[in-house]
């Protein structure tokens, strides 16, 4: 099998505090905490296997804020994510092999996120290739970025097993000439994905994702919805503390 190449371009996770977690499991740990000269090289077992696992969630760009929590421990929103992330992670080749694709519609802070990337997580430690990234992200790369980063990102984009693009929103699309730019990439890309059935989640603030967009980039949009199971999301914001 092919290694996928990363373009680094949907790249986001802070270094430092990259490596501020991996060796916070080290400390946690009743056996490596009592160590000398303990490194993440030389960690006990349980320990070298819980930080591989987060240098995968680290390459699939998975914000480091969903590292540590789980839907099963942590999750209060609305029962139809946890359902879904139940249901999709209790077979993953399925979802892969079917092409998953659905869109979350909810307003802030229900959960959206914390389910994609949970379901990431569970597909990146199981050995397939996932990617994070937010539609901001793609608008900037698409329109900004070298066309050697612009090649190599595309490509990762086609190819991931698993793409989770977060924050599908029209404010954070271009205008003029840049933004027919992107709306063609961006069709060019979600169509492949779904003609190859590669999974594909999206979340969206807005209650109606087509009619929110204006432009070309709205057909294509209303095109892909018509392969896309589209969730709504109910509940408040439990960001704020709320259970």
């Amino acid at each position: 099998m092919a290694k996928l190449i990363r373009s680094g371009c949907f790249s986001s996770i802070p270094e430092r505090k990259k490596n501020q977690v991996l060796l916070s499991t080290l400390k946690a740990c009743e056996k490596c905490s009592i160590e000398e000269n303990i490194t993440l090289s030389n960690a006990c077992t349980r320990c070298g296997a819980i930080n591989t696992a987060m240098r995968r969630f680290e390459e699939a760009n998975i914000p480091l804020r969903y590292w540590r929590i789980s839907m099963e421990n942590d999750f209060y929103g609305d029962s139809t994510l946890l359902n879904l992330y139940k249901e999709t992670t209790g077979d993953l080749n399925k979802a892969y092999d079917e092409g998953l694709t659905f869109c979350l519609a909810g307003s802030h802070g229900v959960g959206k996120s914390m389910t994609i990337t949970s379901i990431l997580k569970k597909a990146a430690v199981k050995g397939f290739t996932c990617l994070y990234t937010t539609l901001s992200d793609i608008v900037t790369v698409t329109v900004s970025a070298p066309n050697e980063d612009k090649f190599y990102a595309r490509k990762e984009l086609l190819s991931v097993d698993f793409l989770a693009i977060d924050e599908f929103d029209p404010r954070h699309m271009s205008t003029g000439a840049s933004s027919d730019l992107f709306g063609k990439t961006l069709e060019d890309v979600l169509r492949k994905r779904v003609e190859n059935q590669l999974p594909l989640f999206l979340c969206t603030n807005s209650t109606n994702v087509v009619e929110s967009f204006e432009g070309p980039i709205k057909h294509s949009i209303q095109s892909l919805m018509n392969y896309a199971r589209i969730i709504p999301v109910l509940g408040k914001d439990f960001r704020k503390g709320g259970k």
